[in-house]
């Protein structure tokens, strides 16, 4: 029975795609069984009346039956109320095969090049992000593949349009390749590393699956903060060595990773950090601020 239901299952699971008559897929299209669905059929429809901008409208994700990411989204769903919890709200949908429906959410990069105004609200970002995955190891759940294309935040389109998002918050999802682990982050030894959007220093195999979370993160602000330069200006020495700190030099540890620190101990210097760069705005304004009334005074 158990191989049946596997096999079953197996075949069930994502991807699905929409096809042309002969075949071919339509990769802009929506497969037929979520049109179709009982309870997903009415967002489809919500969203084609929607003409509003990009970041108000839902994401429909079939979930991988194979992977933990429903039991850890289960997990972290029924804590949305912690203000450490930076899960992007969703409903899970158990009609059939289980599926997500998410608000849409603006692009770390949009967030960081249109909402970041200062190098005060950069590290803003930052410390949410590393808040957000302090959370999940408290949890002793791993990412296990944060990049741009799995953190997003809600500007004012998104937040106005849905009642469960934070203006101005940052958001952690796709928990496919996520694991859960028994041991916490000092004492959990290095696993195999699944595919991953970001490349393993040195071309690792194997990694402290909680500092490989922490490591991620360092690629991740350096990669935000040559957009913010590119599009407005250099961030402050500070930052910089903030994300060098996190990559650090990886010795390929096999037992517990001492190469970088916990994303616990990273959010509490984050604290005082993020503390410092708004201070560093303060001064910077308020010495344009004088620089402009001394240069009016007669």
């Amino acid at each position: 029975m158990k191989d049946t239901q596997s096999t079953v299952e197996a075949h069930d699971n994502p991807p699905w795609y929409a096809r042309e008559p002969d075949g071919s897929i339509i990769f802009s299209g929506v497969p037929e069984r979520l049109v179709g669905h009982p309870e997903l059929g009415v967002v489809f429809e919500s969203i084609a009346k929607d003409e509003g901008p990009g970041d108000r409208g839902f994401v429909v994700k079939a979930l991988d039956l194979e992977d933990e990411e429903l039991e850890i989204y289960e997990r972290l769903l029924r804590c949305l109320d912690s203000p450490q919890n930076h899960t992007i709200p969703c409903e899970i949908v158990r009609s059939g095969h289980p599926m997500l429906i998410m608000p849409m959410l603006s692009s770390i990069d949009f967030v960081v090049t249109r909402y970041c105004k200062s190098f005060g609200n950069l590290a803003d970002v930052f410390y949410q992000l590393i808040e957000g995955v302090a959370f999940l190891h408290k949890h002793r759940i791993a990412h296990m593949d944060l990049c741009f294309g799995n953190v997003g935040g809600a500007l004012s389109s998104s937040a106005s349009y849905h009642a469960t998002l934070r203006r101005g918050r940052v958001y952690i999802y796709d928990f496919n390749t996520s694991r859960q682990f028994s041991r916490g982050p000092d004492s959990q030894h290095s696993i195999t590393l699944p595919e991953t959007q970001t490349p393993p220093p040195d071309g690792l195999t194997h990694f402290d699956p909680y500092s490989w979370d922490v490591y991620c993160l360092g690629v991740l602000f350096n990669e935000l903060m040559d957009l913010y330069a590119e599009e407005k200006s250099n961030p402050p020495w500070l930052l910089h060595w903030y994300t060098r700190w996190l990559i650090a030099s990886e010795r390929g540890c096999r037992a517990v990773c001492r190469c970088r620190p916990t994303a616990q101990t990273a959010l509490r210097v984050m604290s005082v950090v993020r503390w410092m760069v708004y201070a560093l705005d303060w001064c910077s304004t308020s010495y344009q601020t004088f620089s402009t009334i001394l240069s009016r005074a007669p």
